[in-house]
């Protein structure tokens, strides 16, 4: 028997395999948790443009989105998944150091951090394919609900705490808040605290990138070849899950017109400061975590097509309060209905993309939809910023127009939606922490191995 195949058997390769990758995702929630929510904040302090704010904040979703489709070929050619996730997570620890570096030297411009931001979304999403193949078939099938969800509390723990210790750090060290006079901000320790942030989740990254490369991998089988996605996407059902995601696409370019400009809004124009900005930030994440369990048994009792719908709606609505929020309290109210709304949204959409597909075209599926809504999400942010130089900077015009937008397309979204068939309950949906956004929270994508043993019975 071959070292491989007894490493399928061995339990406790398995068992270790599951021990490491908790402590794995603790190291890689902290990296998440300590960069990437605050991206917006150092680009106001470092004087960017509308575009640039709005572009720090897509383009690590574009960029990453190529990562993503990338992954396939090399996972099609592979023998293993661990070399390609250990180097996307050892070039995405890399990526924050010298990010860092550059910061501590003075050296940081409103282009340098966009191309960092989009290098480190690349990275990111390069390995996740990889990883969620990996760990979909290393984690037997019967204890993936609870498993999964004892990892992801450790995660959304890790997230928070990253989140809290960014913001502690950027309140001790950064001389004033990003709105204040560009004198303060000219400070000979400005851009310290955000270089102490940076250099934490890069080791954090590193630490994780050991601990995948100690993790054991289970016999890697492969991916479908594009000709039978291809042949899939011209069935009956394949037909419908491209208007689903096209759909999904049409909404999220309606959301990303204003999603990028709620946190410079916060920052620059209300003023917050950075422990007002971490705290309304870790509100965001709080409501998501806290409303996902309601969701997930609120789509074991109705169906997830209803909670699609609805939580489209809330998602919709929020840009709402920001049109005469004055200070905290309205957008902590903007914020708690953005968590809710976007933690029922993507579960109830993953669980509808998960009834749609088979285990083997999985990956290209979700590769696909994440360069669709990558690419929206982009033209949705540089679009934002043009319209905001038409208003005259006016950016509650913006979060109005998107509001109307987004309320318009949630009329069409039932009419998209797949024929209905057995939907997978919130224990089919395994899910796994991949980053944080500025105005959605936690963000998580499903394992590429999850999905009831229907699913795979599917018309090819």
């Amino acid at each position: 028997m071959s070292s491989r195949s007894a490493l399928a058997l061995d339990g406790s390769l398995v068992r270790k395999g599951m021990h490491l990758s908790v402590l794995e995702g603790v190291a890689f929630a902290l990296m998440v948790g300590l960069s990437e929510v605050y991206f917006v904040a150092d680009a106001i302090r470092l004087g960017a443009s509308t575009t640039s704010v709005g572009l720090v904040v897509t383009a690590p979703l574009f960029v990453g989105a190529l990562g993503a489709l990338l992954s396939l070929p090399l996972l099609a050619r592979a023998r293993t998944r661990k070399p390609l996730v250990v180097a996307a997570a050892c070039m995405q620890g890399l990526v924050l150091l010298g990010l860092a570096c550059m910061h501590q030297a003075g050296l940081s411009t409103p282009v340098t951090l966009v191309a960092c931001a989009g290098a480190y979304g690349f990275f990111g999403q390069l390995g996740s394919a990889a990883w969620s193949s990996w760990y979909g078939d290393l984690v037997p099938q019967a204890e993936r609900g609870r498993y999964f969800s004892h990892r992801n509390r450790f995660l959304y723990g890790g997230t928070f705490a990253g989140l809290l210790i960014g913001g502690f750090c950027l309140n001790r060290l950064e001389p004033t808040a990003p709105g204040a006079p560009a004198a303060a901000l000219a400070s000979a320790t400005a851009g310290h605290g955000f270089a102490l942030i940076y250099a934490i989740a890069g080791v954090c990254r590193l630490a994780s990138t050991a601990l995948h490369v100690r993790a054991p991998e289970p016999r890697f089988h492969g991916i479908a070849p594009l000709r039978r996605v291809t042949l899939f996407l011209f069935t009956r059902t394949g037909a419908e899950t491209r208007r689903f995601l096209l759909s999904c696409s049409a909404f999220y370019l309606s959301v990303y017109l204003a999603s990028p400009y709620f946190g410079p809004y916060m920052l620059a124009d209300l003023h917050f400061s950075y422990a007002e900005y971490t705290f309304v930030s870790g509100w965001i994440v709080g409501a998501k975590i806290l409303s996902l369990p309601l969701w997930g048994r609120t789509i074991d009792q109705i169906g997830a097509r209803a909670v699609y719908t609805t939580a489209a709606v809330g998602a919709a609505l929020v840009p709402l309060p920001f049109l005469w929020a004055k200070g905290l309290v309205w957008v902590l109210v903007a914020q708690g209905v953005s968590g809710i709304s976007w933690a029922g949204f993507e579960l109830s959409l993953f669980s509808l993309l998960l009834d749609r597909t088979r285990r083997r075209i999985r990956p290209h599926l979700f590769a696909l939809q994440s360069a669709l809504n990558g690419s929206v999400q982009l033209i949705g942010g540089v679009l934002g910023a043009a319209l905001i130089g038409v208003f005259g900077g006016d950016v509650r015009v913006i979060f109005a127009i998107s509001l109307a937008l987004r309320l318009a397309t949630t009329v069409m979204l039932p009419r998209a939606l797949p024929r209905p068939l057995d939907e997978p309950g919130r224990g089919a949906v395994l899910l796994r922490v991949i980053g944080i956004r500025p105005s959605g929270g936690v963000a998580v994508r499903p394992l590429n191995g999850a999905g009831p043993a229907r699913v795979e019975r599917e018309e090819s």
